[in-house]
């Protein structure tokens, strides 16, 4: 009668000592619909989520953790945790890890599980990134967006003169399907983009302009004709327009026809020095990261992500900023949607099925805050839309956060089930109260007195929300006190 049968069991229903809230981990209507597990600090989140990734991966589920703290990275392992093995046994379970970990992190940070035999770093594709969610994860003012803008569109034009890309006729079928909403253009590098904010710093400078004035007093309309001109030939290294000696040094392919690059900077002409040098301040940080197109260095492996009932930590301990934290989770995120689309079509087509799949986003506050969303609506739709496809797709989100105030209404918006922990403040409780509307009053008074691993529970195959003692998790999980 309250649809609490399934293969997944979540806990004990309180006050039934034989009663499991469970699930059924097959159904698209209840995980793809996306779940929160909210609540205050001790509460026992971070049990329901090792409980979560235990079970999930029993049942099959690619189960994949943004881990910001490295608290998963253990999770292979049972549980040493007294109290925790004293309620596993309470309940006739036993401690035991999930049998197909795989950790990840950035190249050039560490894990907190170094010695993992399944643990590899990973860089990120420059060319993957949409431009426009990159300027608001790097908090560009609109001047230097605008300017970053021009820069990446002048050098897609070069990425075309020097022939790098695109070269054949379907590549060129393709980027006319590019969404740069979505993702970034193909085969571009930072330093591409470096190389053409610096030229433009450089026609902008005293010396530039010196430069400029000596080779030719071109319109753009003429700088253009030039263009078309050289298009018309073969193209051969520029030996009469050499870069300067100072003042400008390129890193690409770039170099080897600096009239070629000038000719495209004149014919978009910009001004304003100080602001491309902001810009370039910022992209040369970026840059000394070094976590872009590294080359003996992989990128993220989707499918390999998507394996039946494997668990792929992405271990985000040492990154120690919320703005790279920020770009990986954006960038892995569409990935992994655009694998799971691929393999859903693919099942379709074959009259197979497709491996359930959750992501687990610990922090969500960080990562799509009120403040954060407002300046950055270009990568809220891109989860927004892994959300919508991800109900059909069977991939299901899990946004975790003890700060609940700070997700905006959008995001609670996508959030269909609840884990409710303990919350103390009743702005907050009055707040989650009018988000999850089917909750009763009666049980939201009681909110503030749970006792930790206690929750609230609200999935869409129970009749009524539920309050239930959440399982202890048989894993083993660092910052465990």
């Amino acid at each position: 009668m309250l649809g609490t049968g399934g293969d997944l069991c979540l806990g004990l229903v309180v006050g039934y000592d034989k009663m499991e809230a469970r699930l059924n981990p097959r159904d698209k209507s209840i995980l793809p619909r996306h779940t929160g597990i909210i609540g205050t600090t001790g509460g026992g989140k971070s049990t329901t989520v090792a409980t979560l990734i235990h079970r999930a991966q029993q049942q099959g589920i690619a189960t994949i953790v943004f881990d910001v703290e490295g608290e998963y990275t253990h999770v292979d392992k049972p549980t040493d945790h007294a109290a925790m093995i004293e309620a596993l046994r309470r309940r006739g379970q036993k401690a035991e890890g999930v049998k197909d970990l795989h950790i990840h992190h950035l190249i050039g940070r560490d894990s907190l599980n170094p010695r993992h035999r399944n643990r590899r770093a990973f860089s990120l594709k420059f060319s993957s990134l949409s431009p426009y969610a990159l300027a608001e994860i790097l908090d560009m003012s609109d001047a230097q967006q605008e300017r970053f803008l021009k820069a990446y569109d002048v050098t897609k034009l070069l990425m075309e003169d020097f022939k790098i890309y695109p070269q054949t006729e379907e590549e060129r079928r393709q980027v006319l399907d590019v969404d740069e909403l979505s993702t970034g253009y193909p085969q571009m590098t930072i330093d591409h983009v470096l190389d053409v904010v610096s030229a433009y710093i450089y026609s902008l400078s005293d010396e530039g302009k010196s430069e400029t004035r000596g080779k030719s007093r071109s319109t753009p309309r003429k700088q253009a004709s030039l263009l078309e001109d050289q298009d018309e030939q073969e193209a051969e290294p520029d030996t009469t327009a050499k870069a300067p000696s100072r003042g400008l040094n390129l890193r690409t392919e770039f170099r080897s026809s600096f009239g070629r690059v000038m000719a495209r900077v004149m014919a978009q002409s910009s001004r304003h020095e100080v602001s491309w040098k902001a810009l370039a301040s910022k992209l040369h940080r970026l840059r000394r990261l070094g976590i872009f197109d590294v080359g003996n260095v992989d990128a993220v492996d989707y499918d390999s992500m998507l394996a039946p009932g494997r668990v792929s930590v992405i271990d985000l301990s040492d990154t120690d900023s919320p703005q790279l934290n920020n770009l990986v989770i954006a960038d892995i995120l569409r990935g992994l949607q655009e694998a799971q689309e691929a393999r859903y079509q693919s099942a379709n087509t074959q009259d197979g099925s497709v491996t359930p799949v959750l992501i687990i986003i610990e922090e969500a506050h960080e990562f799509l805050s009120t403040h954060r969303i407002s300046q950055m609506p270009v990568l809220f739709e891109q989860v927004a839309k892994i959300a919508k496809r991800g109900r059909k797709r069977w991939m299901g989100l899990v946004f975790v956060t003890q700060l609940p105030q700070h997700l905006p209404n959008e995001v609670l918006g996508l959030i269909n089930n609840f884990v409710i922990h303990k919350i103390a403040d009743s702005s907050v409780i009055a707040r989650m109260q009018k988000t999850a509307g089917s909750i009763d009053e009666s049980l939201w008074n009681r909110v503030s007195r749970l006792a930790p691993g206690q929750a609230l529970v609200s999935f869409s195959n129970f009749t009524r929300p539920l309050m239930v003692a959440v399982d202890p998790a048989p894993v083993k999980r660092m910052l465990v006190e």
